[in-house]
């Protein structure tokens, strides 16, 4: 099947920020950290591979998920047109059983009961005999019908193939889901299975490569600006929404999404019901509705705005005054993330609410991995 090619345009620089990458040199080696890891090798070999899978099942999953949004366009634009031209016909076809009727009462025609015998009207009402017998004006609207019916006949066909394309795009997308769940579920166990050492070398090691490789793939791909992320001065003091082990993340930024948007934050999939915490001091506002579903914005007492969206439930009020690490929500799939994976999106807006978003990935790497 075709895929659509922006998500793979895109695979490189994400896979940088997460696998392995040339980097300048960093304070923490990989054999720095196998060694630390040396205590707990076959836990850091399983969390390595399920890394790798969640990776590559994100990437599918969201392939996938543009692709049914691809093919659900599709859809609606044929399913518009066929009610179009289905309106058009039922006009035209009710037209031209008053005009066979009328040639048959002037007696040019045959009686109009073999109009009702037949299912497609209009090539009945541009047979030869009602051609010929009809004004220059009547021929010209029965045309049309059989043209209308021609058109209707076809886009029932071209429907046929479309939904038939939906039904697998979905099937693939759900199989991402899947295995993209699983490989969260396993990382999570295998993490949980470190020695201290290993997990605190792992977490600088990869916190250095995230930075370091988001710095290479703006410049390969000329990110600049939003794209490149948040000043430490804008994040200072920052600490990861959910607890590092529990939740999985790519770099999705300025990934596809319905309606032709694209996206302006990381998913930070996680198990549902995961505690969601508050990232600096603040205030809060809640909300529920809309694409994000049940939301928190977060306004650092610097100025900095954190936009949390999908919960599954508030631990906070309207207007509360928070503490970095305090519970402010719960990992949920409300709003457009329903049947999908349980996650946040989760977004930066250096200059407070309002404001663009900024990549919130760099951050979230420094502070989660």
């Amino acid at each position: 099947m075709r895929r659509a090619p922006a998500v793979r345009r895109l695979i490189p620089g994400i896979l940088v920020l997460i696998l392995a990458w040339p980097l300048a040199a960093v304070s923490v080696t990989k054999s720095q950290v196998e060694a630390a890891c040396e205590d707990s090798e076959a836990a850091y070999a399983a969390f390595q591979d399920a890394e790798e899978r969640f990776v590559e099942a994100s990437l599918s999953y969201e392939e996938a998920a543009n692709d049914v949004a691809r093919v659900e366009r599709q859809q609606v634009n044929i399913s518009g047109a066929i009610d179009s031209r289905q309106a058009s016909t039922d006009d035209l076809a009710v037209a031209a059983e008053e005009k066979a009727v009328e040639m048959y009462m002037r007696g040019t025609t045959a009686a109009p009961g073999l109009l009702l015998s037949v299912t497609n009207v209009g090539e009945a009402m541009s047979s030869a005999e009602m051609l010929a017998a009809a004004a220059e004006d009547d021929q010209a609207s029965l045309s049309a019908l059989a043209a209308l019916e021609a058109d209707l006949a076809r886009f029932q066909e071209e429907l046929t193939v479309v939904e038939a394309e939906l039904r697998e795009v979905e099937g693939e997308r759900l199989d991402a889901l899947d295995r993209q769940d699983q490989a969260r579920l396993d990382a999570q166990a295998a993490y949980a299975d470190l020695s201290d050492k290993c997990k605190e070398l792992n977490r600088k090691y990869k916190q250095e490569q995230a930075a370091a490789a988001a710095r290479a793939a703006a410049r390969a791909q000329g990110k600049s600006g939003a794209a490149a992320g948040a000043s430490p001065q804008a994040t200072s003091g920052f600490i990861c929404p959910m607890t590092p082990g529990r939740t999985s993340f790519i770099d999705s930024w300025g990934f596809a999404r319905s309606g032709g948007r694209a996206h302006k934050g990381t998913d930070m999939m996680a198990a549902w019901n995961e505690p969601v915490f508050a990232v600096a001091d603040g205030s809060v506002s809640i909300r529920s509705g809309g694409l994000g579903g049940k939301i928190v914005w977060l306004i650092a007492d610097n100025g900095t705005g954190y936009y949390y969206a999908h919960l599954n439930d508030w631990a906070v009020g309207n207007g509360a005054r928070v503490s970095r690490g305090q519970t402010i929500g719960y990992n949920g799939d409300s709003g457009n993330a329903r049947g999908g994976s349980p996650h946040v999106h989760f977004e930066i807006h250096p200059g407070g609410r309002g404001a663009p978003a900024v990549n919130p990935y760099p951050t979230l790497a420094a502070a989660c991995f």
